[in-house]
């Protein structure tokens, strides 16, 4: 087998034409050199061991992401009981493929391990975090910097500073414990928190990126775009104020006075019955009355 048939070679011509596109000759190389060819025995101990590495480390990531999306899910819970709505509309999850993990590095320019994984990629384990109106996002925000144990290492407003494309998202990096047999880790997992509003937007210029391989005429499909995210966020603005008027910040206090009130109640000496209904002991059954069996007389 030749030096350029390696699997070095292989990964190299793959990641390049993953960045340059499906026509491009690097990624029809790497696709020739994939179908026609047969692995060696080496190759396929290296993948077998790499296979084996890769899942001992992303099953942290997986376990962080899990920890962090039911840490999310009691927080909108509370925030049900106390405030009488769910600002999360939905959760979703993702795992970093390992192929995606390998082509970011080598465009970050770092090397192609594990160690390197581990150290410079930090959106392995990622969480979608749906939400209502704008200012939920920022709660949640809000909410998690004020979990002792949970470290938020990064913060990208996206909302209040969109992209040029006009994408809108508020983008996190936090480190959450995880407990194994015999250690603890901080293990990262990126968090998007954005609106209704805002994933219908992406999710729609994601779908025409990959649909727009050639200009409209007369059409600016990315201008279209920007003015599309700024009627959004026009919308989203009216609607936050509308909620707002709605709650008029005084939706939230009763019930959780309520919840915090009756904690502390002692049913027995504080509950006031009325008068009329006063519990009374009930009265004493009378006593059955003594039965003696009748004795038989015979025929008479």
């Amino acid at each position: 087998m030749s030096n350029s048939d390696s699997l070095e070679a292989i990964r190299t011509s793959s990641a390049a034409g993953y960045r340059k596109g499906l026509d491009d000759v690097a990624q029809q190389r790497s696709r020739k050199l994939t179908q026609s060819r047969m692995l060696t025995e080496n190759d396929i101990d290296a993948l077998a061991v790499l296979e084996y590495a890769a899942q001992d480390v992303l099953q942290k990531y997986h376990a962080a992401m899990r920890q962090m999306e039911v840490r999310l899910e009691t927080l909108d819970q509370d925030l049900k009981l106390r405030q009488r709505r769910n600002p999360i509309h939905h959760i979703e999850s993702r795992m970093k493929s390992v192929p995606s993990i390998f082509e970011k590095l080598e465009r970050y320019g770092k090397s192609a391990t594990l160690e390197s994984m581990e150290a410079n990629i930090m959106d392995i384990a990622g969480l979608r975090v749906i939400v209502s109106y704008v200012q939920d996002a920022y709660d949640i925000l809000h909410y998690l910097e004020h979990q002792d144990d949970l470290s938020v290492i990064t913060v990208k407003d996206y909302i209040a500073h969109p992209k040029p494309n006009g994408y809108r998202s508020l983008h996190l990096i936090v480190r959450i414990p995880v407990y194994f047999l015999d250690s603890k880790e901080d293990i990262p997992v990126e968090i998007q928190i954005r609106t209704i509003a805002m994933d219908f937007w992406a999710s729609l210029e994601h779908d025409l990126k990959y649909k727009s391989v050639r200009e409209i005429e007369g059409v600016d499909i990315g201008e279209e775009l920007r003015q599309c995210s700024a009627i959004i966020k026009g919308v989203e603005e009216r609607m936050q104020v509308l909620a707002q008027a709605l709650d008029d910040g005084a939706r939230s206090k009763p019930k959780a006075k309520a919840v915090d009130h009756a904690k502390t109640i002692d049913l027995a000496a504080e509950v006031e019955w009325p008068a009329c209904a006063v519990p009374t002991a009930p009265a004493a059954p009378e006593p059955t009355r003594a039965f003696k069996p009748m004795r038989y007389l015979g025929p008479h």
